[in-house]
């Protein structure tokens, strides 16, 4: 570990690596932070990256809906589905339960499908974040990974990334939009936090418009109307980003990338940091979770839940990161 002995620091007991930079500076580092893995739903937030810029670009726009996408899957689409904006679709408020083909969503929360109108309730749901990526491939002319490693890896100088073992994983029988997986290293997703947390620059050069990284961590829903079994603590929600709602000035404009096992990137631009917490899952338990049928079971890795990754956080805001 760097400039922090871990004995002071609550870190959680089944944590594989973990990244704390300041100011571009590294003030911790604990385990392999070169090591690619499973990043599970934090992909959710890089592709809300992604999307700032075709919509920037004039490719797409959030109020455009699902029918006039010409968006339909397995067994077809109700009408008043065909109705949910892309913005719907980003902030999780679609109105469509229709199975997803992967796994990780509240399932047991999916109000009857046609219940709900689309932007008015928001339940975790991977349909919603499936479609999106499938509309971005289709506004963009770009596979997703291809998208990512043009406008994110490459741009940034990523040292572990791996085009071929991005993957597209789901169940089509259940819906027909897969799931874009990413395999990433806690030294790459600092770099996304550090893009962030200064406006989507890099190197004097703007690579994501600053008006979307200002608009996709604003509060579009707040915690006290999403779905009880929504698992986050107090935090709201923006475009594919978690909004931790903290108390302190350290914690002002705070926003949280978030995936199964233990995924974390926290972006705090009050104070310059980055939090990159990893919960190593191989590549072979997240291809199996993502592709089996229903009724098949595999046992996961012990996960860091979000509650430990918080504690660990404040923790950090309060000792090594504070100013």
């Amino acid at each position: 570990m760097t400039a922090v002995h871990a004995a002071a620091l609550p870190v959680p007991r089944n944590t594989s690596s973990l990244l704390v930079l300041q100011d571009g500076r590294t003030v911790v580092e604990l385990g392999d932070t070169t090591r690619a893995s499973y990043v599970a739903s934090m992909r959710k937030s890089l592709l809300s990256i992604l999307f700032g810029i075709q919509v920037d670009a004039g490719t797409v726009s959030l109020d455009t809906t699902l029918g006039e996408l010409g968006v339909d899957d397995v067994g077809g689409l109700l009408p008043i589905e065909r109705t949910a904006r892309l913005r719907d679709l980003l902030t999780s408020r679609s109105g469509v339960y229709h199975p997803p083909s992967s796994p990780g969503s509240d399932e047991d929360a999916f109000p009857a499908r046609g219940t709900k109108a689309p932007g008015q309730y928001f339940v975790y749901n991977n349909w919603d974040f499936n479609a999106a990526g499938a509309i971005f491939e289709k506004a963009s002319g770009l596979g997703v990974f291809d998208a990512f490693e043009k406008h994110l890896a490459g741009p940034l100088g990523f040292d572990d990334y791996v085009p071929t073992r991005q993957q597209m994983l789901g169940d089509d029988q259940k819906s027909s939009f897969r799931a874009y997986h990413f395999f990433l290293s806690a030294r790459d997703l600092a770099k996304i936090g550090l893009l962030m947390a200064a406006g989507g620059q890099w190197q004097r050069r703007q690579h994501v418009p600053r008006e979307w990284v200002r608009e996709s961590v604003a509060t579009h829903v707040r915690r006290a109307d999403m779905a009880p079994a929504t698992g986050f603590g107090t935090c709201d929600y923006g475009y594919l980003w978690w909004l931790p709602r903290e108390s302190g000035p350290q914690w002002e404009g705070a926003f949280l990338a978030a995936g199964n096992y233990g995924q974390f990137l926290l972006v705090l631009p009050a104070i310059g940091s980055v939090i990159v917490h990893r919960r190593v899952v191989s590549d072979s338990f997240a291809i199996a979770r993502n592709t089996r049928t229903a009724t098949a079971s595999t046992a996961g890795p012990a996960p860091v839940t979000h509650s430990e990754f918080m504690d660990l956080a404040r923790a950090l805001v309060a000792g090594p990161l504070a100013r």
